[in-house]
């Protein structure tokens, strides 16, 4: 009997994460970009997102924000002189289409490590924003 009082005292904080992950509400986001670069951001965030109990869920319509959003090639001073970088342009809007944000990444050696940072900064600003930001 105290092994299965053990087992059950285990359980039950497992099935409460459990509960909790299925149960976050997506944020739906419409994202203006290329296939490529919406594909790669919509993963990134929830990859960084899921730390924030957050999720994000792609939307043509009935969004709570819209994405402007675009990697680009740039040059990057070194010591050993100039060489080709990576970057991220960003905007985010409210679903009324108030701009709450921009900003740009710049320096990452691929496009994807630009996608990679522009989503931390996406969420981070999000989630500083709060849910009075939707």
């Amino acid at each position: 009997m105290r092994i299965l009082s053990l087992f059950v005292l285990m359980l039950v904080p497992v099935m409460g994460s459990v509960q909790n992950r299925n149960g976050v509400q997506p944020l739906k986001v419409k994202i203006e970009a290329t296939e490529l670069d919406r594909k790669m951001l919509v993963e990134k965030l929830n990859s960084h997102g899921e730390g924030h109990h957050l999720k994000f869920a792609l939307a043509d319509q009935d969004f709570d924000y819209r994405i402007t959003f675009g990697t680009g090639q740039g040059t990057v001073n070194t010591v050993y002189g100039a060489v080709n970088s990576s970057a991220a342009t960003t905007s985010v809007f409210d679903a009324n289409g108030k701009e709450l944000f921009e900003f740009r990444r710049e320096g990452r050696w691929t496009d994807s490590g630009a996608t990679n940072a522009a989503a931390k900064e996406i969420i981070k600003r999000l989630v500083k924003l709060g849910p009075a930001s939707k």
